[in-house]
Parts: C-alpha cells; structure tokens; sequence
C-alpha cells in the first residue's frame, strides 16, 4: 500500500511538473513542487509521532509482562514454601 501510494504521488508530481513545463508558467511549477515538499514533511511527522507512540507502548507492555513474570515466580516460592511448612507440620504431628 505504501509502495502503491508513493507511485501515485511520484506520478502526480510528475504530471504536474509535464504541464507546468507545457503550460510555460514556472511559478505554478515551484508551488506544485513547495506543495509536495510540505506534503511529505507532515505525512513525516505523523509517521514519527506513530513510531514514537509505537515505541512507548511496547516498552509498557515489557514492563508488564515483566512485572508478571515477577509475580508469577513470587507465587510460585510462596506455594513451594507452604508445601515445606505443610510436610513440616505434618512430620511433627507424627511424631
């Protein structure tokens, strides 16, 4: 799709610059091109702010996944330490 999307401003572009040239008016041709040039730099901001915001979420969702996996191995030696405790208490009920 972006491939697709960068021809077809390639071609306007290029149209525009065939019938500047045909039509002899320079002006209409630096205002087509000022017009492209300002085009691509705010479609490039938008991209930078979505890689930005694209970034920061990942980065969140890492820090989440690690906070699982925190508590998830925190259960996990507070089960293993109330089996100890159960055989434990078991073991001296025995006796």
């Amino acid at each position: 799709m972006i491939i697709f999307l960068r021809l077809i401003s390639i071609l306007i572009l290029a149209g525009a610059g065939y019938l500047c040239y045909e039509l002899k008016d320079y002006k209409l041709a630096i205002f087509v091109c000022g017009g492209f040039i300002t085009g691509v730099m705010f479609a490039l901001s938008y991209a930078l702010d979505f890689a930005r915001k694209l970034k920061a979420y990942k980065r969140e969702l890492e820090k989440s996944s690690i906070n699982s996996d925190e508590s998830d191995s925190k259960v996990k030696v507070l089960e293993s330490k109330i089996e100890v405790l159960e055989k434990a208490l078991k073991d001296a009920l025995n006796k």
